[in-house]
């Protein structure tokens, strides 16, 4: 058996947990295969570089397969990400964490406070939460209405599930600067307020 990892997030995980890698396990190196990037850590998204590590003995046929299907990161960000592997502290890394974690509990409170209890999550930076209260048939809808009454945009939860067990969620993503996530968060008031007319009008 194969072990095919993504672990792009390997630095964004809160709580004092830590990522262990599959491959890191005892006899697993020989058969994982870890696939991973530097768009999240180092916020470079539009540079598209990754890496891939496994067994000497499977690279041949991964790097035949790779140089049929994609074309090269540009040699300066291979170079500039070479550069961030070598010169930046791990200090980078734990006040990476920290920030986000912060991020995290921003995004949480303003979710409880608007009714959207949120699936307060272990790692990367993103949360789902219930959006039973939000109007709308469906996960689609309530995207659209939640963005129509408080500005925030969102994921319509069925994205990530089948058969309607993601029509009453919405997905928000945190990555954001504080400014644009505190004004987000101001917004989302905007949705308990909105319920609060709606119930006066009735």
């Amino acid at each position: 058996m194969f072990v095919f990892t993504d672990e792009i997030y390997e630095h964004f995980v809160y709580d004092g947990q830590r990522h262990i890698s599959p491959a890191t396990l005892p006899d697993a190196a020989e058969r994982t295969i870890t696939i991973s990037g530097f768009s999240k850590t180092f916020s470079i998204t539009g540079w598209r570089v990754g890496f891939l590590y496994a067994s000497s003995r499977w690279i041949p046929a991964i790097s035949y397969f790779h140089d049929l299907a994609y074309v090269c990161a540009p040699s300066a960000f291979q170079h500039g990400v070479a550069a961030g592997l070598e010169e930046l502290p791990e200090s980078f890394y734990s006040d990476l964490v920290r920030d986000y974690q912060k991020k995290r509990e921003m995004i949480c409170g303003a979710l409880r406070a608007a009714g959207l209890e949120p699936s307060v999550p272990a790692g990367s930076y993103y949360v789902l939460a219930d959006a039973a209260n939000v109007p709308g048939e469906n996960s689609i809808e309530k995207a659209m209405n939640l963005l129509h009454i408080t500005g925030v945009a969102s994921v319509p939860g069925q994205a990530f599930f089948q058969g309607g067990r993601g029509d009453h969620l919405l997905r928000f993503c945190f990555a954001k600067t504080d400014g644009d996530l505190e004004q987000a968060c101001q917004r989302l008031s905007r949705l308990r307020q909105n319920a609060n007319v709606s119930a006066i009008a009735r």
